[in-house]
């Protein structure tokens, strides 16, 4: 071979090779909750709680059609209802007060068997009337986040219609009225290349996650709170 269809070969290798690298692999799209109806809540009793039976269900605030709205390319979806652990009040929570959220993406990596994925939980810490939920949340919940609290941002606040929002590194606190509670998760560890829409090059898939997944989904439970 001659010395100048050596560099012609050489020179077609290396764009090929830079066109390979340079080749970035389908963003997993975020999407946004549609407007929704408010839930009906009961009246409070004496003590300023809701009955017990009467508070909203965690996972009756954030449905699976809600989760798949917000994340369109999940392929799994699976809610837990749970009783959530005491925040250290007197106040025994009812059994449907927390939600477990399990989502799954093709592009998530199995951390181990049968374990991968991001997660979502949401708990209603309070619902009753408005001074005793600011009361729980002043005293018991805002208190309970670990790491650095800052405000939430005033446009989420807005939109939402909240009350109180408060913001830490993995978890949010929240009040509308008589109901307050937190949510917070956990990112998917997602394969080598892939990102979320929004995901800046370098950055982990928590910050968005957090910052905007997270966001999204307490947005779209004020929404259903009245």
């Amino acid at each position: 071979m001659s010395r100048r269809g050596a560099f012609v070969l050489t020179v077609l290798l290396v764009a090929a090779l830079g066109g390979c690298a340079s080749e970035e692999k389908p963003r997993i799209p975020l999407g946004a909750a549609r407007p929704a109806t408010p839930v009906t809540l009961a009246s409070p009793d004496e003590s300023g709680l809701l009955p017990m039976s009467e508070w909203p269900a965690a996972c009756d605030l954030l449905p699976e059609p809600v989760v798949r709205e917000v994340l369109p390319a999940a392929t799994l979806v699976e809610l837990k209802r749970v009783t959530p652990a005491s925040d250290g009040g007197d106040v025994v929570l009812p059994g449907d007060a927390e939600c477990q959220i399990r989502v799954d993406f093709a592009e998530a990596k199995e951390l181990q068997p049968g374990r991968r994925g991001g997660w979502i939980h949401l708990t209603v810490r309070v619902a009753g009337t408005p001074e005793l939920a600011r009361k729980t949340y002043d005293e018991n919940i805002v208190t309970s986040v670990r790491g650095e609290r800052t405000a939430c941002p005033p446009e989420l606040v807005a939109a939402a219609g909240l009350d109180d929002c408060t913001a830490a590194d993995s978890e949010w606190t929240f009040r509308k009225h008589g109901v307050a509670g937190q949510l917070w998760g956990i990112a998917p560890d997602l394969n080598r290349g892939v990102r979320f829409e929004g995901q800046k090059k370098g950055s982990g898939a928590d910050v968005i996650w957090h910052d905007t997944v997270e966001a999204e989904f307490l947005r779209a439970v004020a929404a259903r709170l009245p």
